[in-house]
């Protein structure tokens, strides 16, 4: 099966939503190659983040190709605050005066709810704070589509909510074949597969990736990922004996979720040890690799690597995207079945 870029929204203007902000890689590619898509239809859009100038940033980023040398042109791009979760952010958002943009959300015709795991019981709190970010699809009956992970809930609160929000869905563009299969068995037929959408990220992909190997390789373990932690460990140990220099790349620096404190745990386990002294190896070998500075770069040592090693769904596409030798510790249902997707596509 060949992968589609026809994404069919309706409506001139629409307002993107989901989990942008946060320094997560996976999230930003995801919304990048949403905006691409929309751009080339020449949409008028609205990104609703909950850090607008680390988007910004990111998405000027130079690269080998796209508009004027960056990713893509962001003036064409209206950035909105996120709405508030709580009373916190609440008071914050009002004391702030951002409630003068919530005009943004009357202006569209069409409200797409995108990013990795949207709708899922892998995430506890996923179908409550997605319903609290589509409330104007609801407030005010705009068109809604939902991109990215979608599964049917079994606890009993999660189905109320995924039927109310399903209610108020045109469509769904789902990344996983099974996933679909239930979601029409489940009564909810306008579901079609769309590919995850940072394959349409990074143009000309081929750029980046170095035909002879460098002698280094590119690693990643989260929270999640932690149950793989002694393979991971094996893996590691495996190309530094080899004289291998790693670079360990946090997938996500944000806040909320941050993967270098498992940098600092994996070189706690392997730097000094007995086996590291035996001459069979330089003595700086385990790095950190902050992608956040300059993304194009990062792609370019990422080209160059041996092999990817990752406990992060995105670090994993992206290799596979591009070529690379990769290995990917399924520490989600997410991980297998983007697996079995890749099999069944050509890219």
């Amino acid at each position: 099966m060949q992968i589609s870029n026809q994404l069919h929204i309706e409506g001139k203007k629409v307002l993107v939503v989901g989990f942008w902000g946060y320094q997560n890689m996976g999230d930003e590619l995801i919304l990048l190659g949403t905006l691409k898509l929309l751009l080339a239809q020449g949409k008028e859009i609205f990104v609703v983040s909950a850090n607008n100038e680390r988007l910004k940033t990111f998405f000027s980023q130079p690269c080998f190709s796209g508009e004027q040398g960056k990713f893509i042109d962001i003036s064409h791009i209206t950035f909105v605050d996120e709405l508030p979760r709580g009373f916190r952010s609440l008071r914050t958002y009002i004391i702030k005066k951002k409630r003068k943009q919530l005009k943004y959300f009357f202006q569209v015709d069409a409200v797409i709810l995108g990013g990795g795991e949207i709708l899922t019981e892998e995430s506890p709190h996923s179908y409550r704070y997605r319903l609290q970010s589509i409330r104007p699809a609801f407030l005010w009956r705009r068109k809604l589509y939902i991109m990215g992970g979608v599964q049917i809930p079994r606890m009993f609160w999660n189905k109320i909510l995924f039927r109310l929000i399903l209610g108020a869905t045109k469509k769904i563009f789902s990344r996983d074949f099974n996933e679909i299969e239930h979601l029409q068995h489940y009564g909810f037929k306008n579901t079609e597969f769309f590919m995850d959408t940072s394959y349409f990220a990074i143009d000309d992909r081929g750029k980046y990736k170095k035909e002879a190997k460098l002698n280094y390789i590119v690693v990643n373990i989260n929270r999640h990922g932690r149950l793989f932690m002694e393979d991971f460990i094996e893996d590691v140990k495996k190309y530094l004996h080899m004289g291998y220099t790693v670079y360990f790349v946090p997938v996500c620096a944000g806040w909320t979720d941050d993967d270098k404190i498992y940098f600092d745990t994996v070189r706690d386990l392997v730097d000094n040890k007995p086996w590291l002294k035996q001459g069979t190896a330089p003595a700086v070998l385990f790095e950190l690799y902050d992608r956040r500075k300059d993304f194009k770069e990062f792609l370019k040592l990422l080209g160059g690597a041996k092999k990817v090693i990752s406990a992060r769904l995105h670090l994993f596409l992206i290799s596979e995207f591009m070529g690379l030798e990769t290995k990917a510790y399924p520490y989600q249902k997410k991980v297998s079945k983007m697996q079995e997707t890749l099999e069944q596509i050509e890219f």
